[in-house]
């Protein structure tokens, strides 16, 4: 959605992202990407219809601006030790077996082309950029302004050369703008990081674009990352749909979910490409996950929800749950976590 909206104040003229070209699949046509449930492609009508509820007064509430304590993590943790840290938005820094990895980063300002127009952040980054350990991989889950953010990338190739794992068609646009060396991966393919570590990509519901003349060149997908003692589930940003059992039979016992939790509103709009909190309750019972962490809230307006929506809605899914959710936490921003061993 925030795709939507940047390119309602301009992205029509900016160069889109190039086609991918490769063999065709489930999910692949030859030319355009799908997903497994079929959505509408309307980034227009979705651009409109924030503009128009937005001044017509239908948004929920959000503070102009938060100050947040920053989390200063330690530069490694192992010994069987998994820490995460809510970063913003879709960012979280996943700690274990002495690999760091950064998901979707975003330290800029706004989630847009320009500096000065687009979606901006209501809270800093819960991490200062200066304050980051040694960053060993980035999963980028697809190419949206809020997810695949350039001057961010640019400045963690150039500080710590990490191995960066993106959906098919992305590299060879990043290997243009300044981030080389980018992995493509497809949906359920695996590749090693190093030995003992592998990331695999997994199905998402979703759509990508970085312009009107873009839409769907490139994959979106969510990542599954195991190592020696881990198996840790990153959802990207996803729709519910009927994957996440395909999800749990392939990798088995999951550690730790990484689901988004919002927009949730208008849910007509959202529910195809977007998870409200009852969604990803119900995902992270599917996959059996031992515990879950919500992300994709709290940061950047959208959709209609208020502020505090996505977080109060997780609490009460849960409090209907019961024993049935596993633990599932709404961190804050700089928010740490040291997550439970498996029994």
């Amino acid at each position: 959605m925030l795709a939507a909206a940047t390119l309602a104040v301009g992205c029509a003229s900016l160069s889109g992202a190039p086609a991918y070209h490769g063999p065709k699949s489930d999910h692949f046509d030859g030319t355009r990407f799908h997903n497994y449930v079929p959505i509408a492609d309307n980034q227009i009508e979705d651009a409109i219809r924030n503009v128009q509820h937005s001044v017509q007064g239908k948004r929920g509430r959000w503070t102009s601006w938060e100050e947040i304590v920053t989390d200063s993590p330690p530069p490694r943790v192992g010994g069987g030790e998994l820490r995460v840290t809510f970063v913003n938005h879709s960012t979280v820094l996943i700690q274990t077996d002495s690999i760091n990895i950064l998901t979707d980063p975003i330290w800029s300002k706004r989630a847009s082309p320009f500096s000065w127009i687009g979606p901006k952040r209501h809270r800093p980054p819960g991490i200062r950029f200066e304050d980051l350990p040694p960053i060993d991989v980035v999963l980028l889950s697809h190419n949206h302004y809020d997810h695949l953010d350039l001057p961010t990338l640019r400045r963690l190739v150039a500080r710590f050369h990490p191995r960066i794992v993106t959906g098919l068609g992305n590299a060879k646009w990043l290997a243009k703008n300044g981030v080389p060396g980018a992995d493509d991966i497809d949906w359920w393919q695996t590749i090693s990081i190093r030995p003992g570590v592998q990331v695999a990509g997994v199905p998402a519901q979703h759509w990508s674009a970085r312009s009107l003349s873009d839409e769907w060149r490139t994959l979106w997908l969510g990542f599954v990352v195991e190592t020696p003692t881990d198996t840790v589930y990153y959802a990207g940003d996803t729709g519910y749909a009927p994957f996440f059992p395909q999800i749990r039979d392939r990798f088995g016992a999951i550690r730790l979910a990484i689901l988004p939790i919002a927009p949730q509103r208008p849910r007509r709009a959202m529910a195809a490409r977007h998870m409200s909190a009852s969604d990803a309750v119900r995902a992270a019972e599917e996959l059996h996950a031992f515990t879950a962490l919500a992300v994709h809230f709290g940061t950047f307006q959208q959709g209609d929800d208020s502020e505090e929506e996505p977080v109060d809605s997780l609490a009460v899914v849960l409090g209907r749950e019961g024993d049935r959710a596993p633990p599932f936490w709404a961190l804050r921003n700089g928010g740490a976590k040291l997550i439970p061993r498996r029994p």
